[in-house]
């Protein structure tokens, strides 16, 4: 039984590394005019990458943004701790999903700039 505050973990539940990272559109990225910059939800099965910090970084730069921070370490969750469950489903279908919270290079204020 878990203590009192705290959900028994099942043995059954999928579970999926989930984390957020910081990016900026690369120069030759199609977002560079309009976007200052992004948090990236990471949603990765631990049976799709050993590091699943090093394969969204990967992806993020094949997508053209570079990784400047990151905001969220990774930890494995279920389905009810996650940011977004329509995300988490979709990552157990395809292996990883990354979701990009983009906002105006006008609007960056103390946000990232490039």
């Amino acid at each position: 039984m878990s203590p009192p505050g705290i959900a028994a973990i099942s043995p059954d539940s999928p579970r999926l590394w989930v984390f957020t990272l910081e990016a900026r559109p690369l120069p030759d990225s199609p977002d560079f005019v309009e976007a200052g910059g992004a948090f990236v939800t990471c949603y990765l099965r631990p049976a799709f990458t050993p590091d699943p910090m090093r394969r969204a970084v990967e992806f993020v730069r094949e997508q053209g943004w570079e990784v400047i921070a990151v905001e969220d370490e990774p930890l494995q969750i279920e389905r009810h701790d996650a940011p977004e469950a329509e995300h988490f489903d979709q990552a157990l279908v395809d292996d990883e999903v990354y979701v990009f919270h983009q906002w105006p290079v006008d609007d960056a204020s103390d946000q990232t700039r490039h």
